[in-house]
């Protein structure tokens, strides 16, 4: 599974990145998580507002900080 974190480091991006990070210990998965922090790179993702969660290539979240349990709900 890989699992993308889009935006430019504000705070909103690393707590995005947080709720991940935790979520993912939880569900006991393995996941490759990568930072996207290029607005250009972001846009290939179809992604124009931060922070963002993308999945396997599918928008997940767009412009909010998603919840423990909606990113559980994400992984199982």
């Amino acid at each position: 599974m890989k699992i993308q974190i889009c935006g430019p480091g504000c705070s909103s991006c690393k707590k995005t990145f947080a709720v991940v990070q935790d979520a993912i210990t939880e569900a006991g998965v393995t996941a490759e998580v990568e930072k996207v922090e290029d607005f250009a790179a972001m846009a290939k993702l179809g992604v124009m507002s931060t922070p963002a969660v993308v999945i396997d290539g599918v928008i997940k979240c767009v412009g909010a900080v998603p919840s423990k349990k909606q990113v559980l709900a994400w992984l199982t």
